[in-house]
């Protein structure tokens, strides 16, 4: 038993020992802490913006030809709106002669007159009459029209007629219409002043 006592004392003498030889716990090395792998990764640096500023050449080209294009799209849609101006308004005017005008000939030929020296030489068209106005007519035309020649002679007679036939009215109006549609109108020479609503008068013999 008394050896039991000095093995404990022993054993209580040396944990003792051990105890004071130990630093403080706040003394004590903290344990590792594990680091995050994803901690260790860098920034990732988004590349420089490309500036498309000053333009390269070929883009200057580029730029230069689609103007060059669209200012003669401009130009083409100008002119054939200027080309075709006396056209429309001899159309509208047309539409404003009815059978009831006593001159309802002279004035569906007086629009063809203007019409016509609205596209060629005024020297050309503003003497002609009867016959020769009626050749000028039909030779204007894109192509030979046997029916639509056929209404012209007959507007061109009824003209000189001093009581016109009302019925006539119609087939020489649509006449008119039809050489205005179909008729070669040169593009020498535009209409600057057009055809005005004034009252239609007949010009010399025309």
């Amino acid at each position: 038993m008394q050896s039991s006592i000095l093995s404990t004392h022993f054993l209580s003498s040396l944990l003792s020992r051990i105890a004071q030889s130990m630093p403080p716990a706040s003394q004590m090395p903290a344990p590792t802490q594990q680091q995050d792998p994803l901690a260790q990764l860098r920034d990732i640096h988004v590349p420089a913006e490309v500036n498309i500023w000053p333009l390269d050449w070929g883009w200057w080209v580029l730029l230069a030809v689609f103007l060059l294009a669209l200012f003669g799209l401009f130009k083409a849609i100008t002119a054939h709106i200027r080309h075709n101006k006396a056209r429309k308004e001899a159309l509208v005017l047309l539409e404003m002669i009815s059978a009831q005008q006593s001159n309802w000939p002279v004035a569906l030929n007086s629009i063809l007159k203007r019409t016509a020296m609205s596209y060629y030489p005024t020297q050309k068209v503003a003497g002609l009459y009867g016959k020769q106005w009626q050749a000028f007519l039909t030779s204007a035309l894109k192509s030979s029209d046997n029916k639509l020649e056929s209404d012209l002679a007959l507007l061109v007679s009824s003209v000189y007629q001093a009581t016109p036939s009302p019925s006539d009215f119609e087939t020489c109006k649509g006449a008119v219409k039809n050489w205005l549609l179909k008729a070669k109108l040169p593009k020498n020479k535009y209409a600057h002043d057009g055809l005005n609503d004034e009252k239609v008068k007949e010009p010399h013999h025309a």
